[in-house]
């Protein structure tokens, strides 16, 4: 709370190391969280707005591969001292119960990226001969499967005796 009295900026990168949690997702726990936490009163609320991302190393869950993710989170926290308040703060906050003193900005920011990453990690493009060779498959039952591919199969025919 009393960086919500002092209206204070916090901007930085965090070693992945640190995210313990996060961690046992991850192939490696080299690299940074970057982060930008703003700490204010808004609406009459003690509240944090903040944003954090991280490139992180998965498994692809199609070929088992390692590849690199880009994980990116933004939350907006009502900082609130009981659960009674919960109903009461506008719809653009989420609640956020404060236990004690003090909060870890490491646990919170872990939190949103967790809840972040997504569901089944996946290479954007073909990773593997038998994702590659479905693709292949398909596109071929597809062009078989047009109206008019045995009336091209005919003119390509025809064509070939002609020449």
């Amino acid at each position: 709370m009393r960086l919500v009295e002092l209206n204070r900026t916090i901007e930085g990168d965090y070693p992945l190391a640190k995210f313990e949690r996060l961690a046992e997702v991850l192939l490696s726990n080299e690299g940074y969280v970057t982060a930008k936490l703003e700490f204010g009163y808004s609406v009459g609320y003690a509240c944090l707005k903040a944003r954090a991302s991280a490139k992180l190393l998965v498994r692809c869950q199609r070929c088992l591969e390692p590849m690199e993710t880009v994980v990116t989170g933004s939350f907006k926290f009502a900082l609130l001292d009981s659960e009674d308040d919960f109903e009461l703060i506008p719809d653009e906050f989420e609640p956020y119960l404060l236990e004690g003193d003090e909060q870890s900005i490491i646990d919170i920011l872990e939190d949103e990226l967790l809840l972040s990453l997504p569901m089944v990690t996946v290479h954007d493009e073909a990773c593997s001969d038998f994702i590659i060779n479905q693709q292949k498959a398909a596109a071929a039952e597809k062009e078989a499967s047009h109206p008019f591919a045995a009336l091209k199969a005919l003119k390509e025919e025809l064509d070939n005796k002609a020449n």
